[in-house]
């Protein structure tokens, strides 16, 4: 049983959303099914994991998919999917979708987590980095394969203006989609800002988030804007109307999702020289160091100035890269599930 249009497919989530899911979606065909968790404390997450896990179950019972995707964490989203294959006469296969979080602790260590993967018939990580990590936690290497993930090809289209509407300060914009994330270099691209003067740097995310991670956001450069967490269609509108979007990170090992997202809305884009994020976007990125913000606020320039070059870069690689994942990467997840 491979993944394909002729067989019924949903990918789970509990979260409120994932580009990735929806990238997949236009090539793969399944449904996404977004289920939050509800922000608490550890005892009513604890009954919120329990809720979804019964509504989850419910829910595919219903719908009574061939092929469930389920994204991890958290791990008792894999068990949701796994009862719902028990209570189910006919033949399920699971693919567990595992970010990078579900190799790291605590995650890595919850309760019954690599009992639920081996009973998978594949686990999906994100890049070769994570591979190599999956072999150290012990994880059943047989079932293990590296999917990337696929630019959002096709959403180069003209702005609606509610990002014009949201965003009352000059252009050029360079975002930065965040999340105030203990590897986001917040330091040093305020320190681009103030070298690059001439730009408006668009930060989204929660900053409420920046101060628990090491973020000091007292001293803002009056060209940098916090618009906070935005709604999908306001983010969406935000990419089309970037002028560049960046997208750093400290750390070895991360794909970021805002470089596949600059590259599908067809815009130049600025990423860390980290050897991952190089391997993947150098073909049409500008690479920075992430920890030096003359060098950040170089990159941007260089962008700015070569805005064309570098659209018609990303679109480029957004269409090769969409070919290949379809022609190899899929196929290969293809192959693995048809031996399962």
């Amino acid at each position: 049983m491979s993944p394909s249009e002729q067989t019924k497919q949903v990918h789970l989530a509990w979260t409120v959303f994932q580009r990735r899911q929806e990238s997949m979606r236009a090539i793969v065909g399944f449904d996404c099914w977004f289920m939050p968790v509800p922000k608490s404390g550890k005892l009513k997450k604890a009954f919120s994991y329990l809720r979804l896990l019964i509504a989850s179950v419910v829910r595919l019972r219903a719908a009574t998919p061939d092929i469930v995707w389920v994204q991890l964490p958290q791990v008792p989203a894999l068990w949701a999917v796994l009862i719902y294959r028990a209570l189910t006469s006919k033949p399920v296969r699971i693919i567990a979708d595992c970010h990078n979080a579900q190799l790291r602790e605590p995650w890595s260590r919850f309760p019954f987590a690599l009992w639920s993967l081996r009973r998978c018939d594949a686990i999906l990580v994100h890049n070769e980095a994570m591979h190599e990590k999956a072999a150290e936690l012990g994880w059943p290497m047989e079932t293990v394969l590296v999917l990337e993930d696929v630019p959002a090809v096709g959403k180069a289209l003209p702005p609606l203006g509610l990002a014009v509407a949201l965003i009352k300060a000059p252009k050029p914009w360079v975002l930065f989609p965040g999340s105030f994330a203990a590897d986001e270099p917040i330091q040093e691209v305020f320190e681009a800002a103030r070298q690059a003067s001439e730009l408006t740097f668009i930060i989204t995310g929660r900053p409420e988030r920046a101060r628990q991670n090491g973020h000091n956001l007292a001293d803002l450069p009056p060209n940098v804007v916090l618009p906070g967490f935005l709604a999908l269609d306001v983010f969406d509108d935000l990419l089309r109307e970037a002028d560049v979007v960046m997208g750093l990170t400290r750390e070895e090992g991360i794909q970021l999702s805002v470089c596949n997202e600059a590259l599908g809305f067809g815009k130049p884009l600025v990423t860390s020289n980290t050897r991952i994020l190089g391997k993947l976007f150098g073909a049409a990125a500008v690479l920075v160091d992430t920890n030096n913000p003359t060098s950040i606020a170089r990159g941007c320039t260089e962008a700015m100035s070569n805005t064309r070059l570098y659209s018609d870069k990303s679109l480029s690689l957004a269409v090769m890269r969409a070919d290949q994942w379809r022609s190899e990467k899929l196929a290969g997840l293809s192959r693995l599930l048809d031996m399962n």
